[in-house]
């Protein structure tokens, strides 16, 4: 079998992208893994996001065969990235050549950072990984959430970001330890990115969380979750998450979903009780 790679940048016209969800499809099926969300693939044809793609097609059949897709969200120039090989040919080196060719890329574009992501079923990516230099950094949880009318506690108001800039960047530092600066920028992507919207809590006019909603699909995704540490314990978390459940329904939204790390048992906690249930695990590997 001879293959041939391919680089497109996103994003992706509309024959490859039919191509790429008939490669996810026929995965899916057999691996039951969410490879839909793992590599981004609703995210491919968005204008406004910087990254790549590195395509596999068997020369004889013309046929795509591998798919390896790298994004970086926020335009920093750290990437994360994940890569799939269709079931039948596997075990036949073409997962390392498309991995070798999407690393080769990376440092073309000058990527400051990289995550590669893989299912924690995916032992022989794990093993790759390892091969080239990749040490695991940290594991997430994939959580979903039916979108359903849900009613938020009086004493908490939700309202979409303003002005709150100075209120909202000590939210951040103190859920986060982020800088300041790197708290700005978070604020400027999540308000001047389509189809984001930065949602804040506030209790007795003083802003006391935040949290970031996308649009994807039939689904929205939670995201940048922050409490400030001074009303933790208080219910801010559970009503922002019910206040995106009931947000997802009014927009004709199916699910809520969202990310957290396995060993942050304090979120785990909150969200499993907020009627969240673990959809996938994944596991991300950073360089050395």
């Amino acid at each position: 079998m001879h293959i041939s790679f391919m680089t497109v940048s996103i994003p992706l016209d509309v024959d490859t992208m039919l191509e790429i969800k008939a490669l996810i499809q026929e995965a899916s099926m057999k691996d039951k893994e969410n490879y839909t969300s793992l590599l981004s693939i609703d995210e491919l044809t968005d204008y406004h996001l910087k990254g790549f793609c590195v395509l596999a097609y068997d020369d004889e059949s013309d046929r795509l065969i591998g798919l390896a897709t790298a994004i970086d969200r926020i335009a920093t120039s750290d990437f994360e990235w994940s890569a799939l090989v269709l079931p039948s040919i596997r075990r036949k080196g073409i997962g390392d050549q498309l991995v070798k060719e999407l690393i080769r890329n990376l440092e073309l574009r000058g990527a400051e950072t990289d995550l590669a992501i893989t299912p924690e079923t995916a032992e022989a990516g794990q093993l790759l990984l390892t091969k080239l230099g990749y040490t695991r950094d940290f594991s997430e949880r994939t959580m979903g959430a039916t979108a359903e009318i849900t009613s938020v506690s009086n004493d908490i108001k939700i309202i979409p970001y303003k002005e709150e800039e100075s209120a909202v960047i000590e939210v951040l530092v103190s859920a986060f330890g982020d800088t300041e600066e790197e708290a700005r920028e978070l604020i400027a992507f999540n308000t001047v990115t389509p189809n984001r919207q930065l949602i804040v809590a506030l209790m007795d006019n003083d802003v006391v969380g935040t949290v970031s909603l996308v649009d994807d699909s039939n689904k929205l995704w939670v995201t940048g979750l922050a409490v400030h540490e001074r009303a933790r314990g208080l219910g801010v978390a559970t009503a922002l998450l019910n206040w995106s459940k009931n947000e997802a329904y009014l927009l004709g939204k199916t699910f809520v979903y969202l990310d957290v790390e396995t060993d942050n048992e304090a979120a785990l906690s909150i969200y499993t009780k907020a009627g969240f249930q673990t959809i996938q695990h994944t596991h991300f590997y950073r360089k050395g």
